[in-house]
């Protein structure tokens, strides 16, 4: 009897050791992925083994056991550059996806009873400061464990190399890996400077058609002025409002503080410019953690209430 329960218990302990093994098998397999993906992102095994803060030799180590375990090779390897195979490029497609639903089954269960976890959010240096802190402030207050990292640049940000969630736009990207949502306009007025002579009403109907960004000489002895100029940047533009005596096209949001502070004027105007549209583009993905779109519905919702 003692025999058998001694073999019993040595059986059992046999297929936990198992059973840990495959875990630990798994989970290195992941880990090997998830490195392979960040070298084929980077283009470089130094940049990988920055990003996830471990030595080039472990980089190395990792893809080089995928290679041998599949018997192919994924990755070309030049001093200069790494660039995919053939066969490398076909596994990276199967591999993000992958891990992009690993990566929601767990933040899924994760944020069952309360959402966690970092956002990261772009958006452009224009986009309103107040607006964006009162969309932070008030979300921040119903989901405390949920912290945001904010990408304020003009410049052609990669949502998926840059690891981002979603960005809020004044146009759509026209891109197929992305996703774009428009959920409002943002009114657009005339605006000049405190000194500049206001008028109750501008006769705008032989202006240059307006648009915003765009910025007007002053009119003198009632003359339309007959050249403008036009910006992308709504910053720029405001500045020159607040600095010179042109009348500006801007979004009302923009001009917020600035009107309650008294240092730009809204102009009243007889015609209708053309609201900016705003946009919430994401990655296409199958998969959205349960705090971002739980951000996206905040936003969408503060906006319809005129926050």
């Amino acid at each position: 009897m003692r025999t058998d329960l001694a073999s019993l218990d040595n059986l059992n302990y046999s297929d936990n050791v198992g059973i840990i093994i495959q875990e630990i098998c798994i989970m290195s397999n992941i880990t090997q992925l998830q490195t392979f993906v960040e070298v084929a992102r980077l283009q470089s095994f130094a940049k990988a083994s920055e990003q996830l803060n471990v030595p080039r030799s472990t980089i190395t180590a990792r893809v080089q056991a995928i290679e041998e375990r599949l018997g192919v090779q994924l990755l070309y390897r030049t001093t200069r550059r790494v660039s995919l195979t053939a066969e490398g490029q076909r596994f990276l497609e199967q591999c993000e996806p992958a891990l992009d639903a690993l990566r929601y089954a767990e933040n899924d269960l994760l944020e069952i009873h309360e959402l966690s976890g970092t956002i990261r959010l772009s958006v452009p240096t224009d986009y309103p400061p107040r607006r964006l802190e009162r969309l932070l402030r008030s979300f921040c207050g119903q989901h405390p464990k949920v912290s945001f990292y904010v990408d304020v640049s003009d410049a052609a940000v990669d949502l998926i190399a840059g690891h981002f969630d979603l960005a809020i736009r004044a146009r759509s990207p026209g891109d197929d890996n992305l996703i774009a949502r428009r959920y409002s306009y943002d009114a657009v007025g005339l605006f000049a400077r405190k000194e500049y002579p206001v008028l109750d009403e501008i006769n705008v109907s032989s202006f240059p058609v307006l648009d915003p960004g765009q910025f007007l000489p002053a009119p003198s002895s009632g003359q339309v002025p007959a050249t403008c100029v036009k910006t992308s940047n709504f910053n720029l533009t405001k500045t020159l409002a607040l600095s010179s005596d042109c009348i500006a096209v801007l979004p009302l949001s923009l001009c917020e503080q600035e009107v309650q502070e008294g240092r730009l004027v809204p102009l009243r105007n007889t015609i209708q410019i053309p609201p900016v549209p705003l946009y919430i583009v994401t990655p296409a993905r199958k998969h959205q953690p349960r705090r971002v779109r739980a951000f996206i519905e905040h936003i969408v919702e503060k906006t319809k209430a005129g926050l």
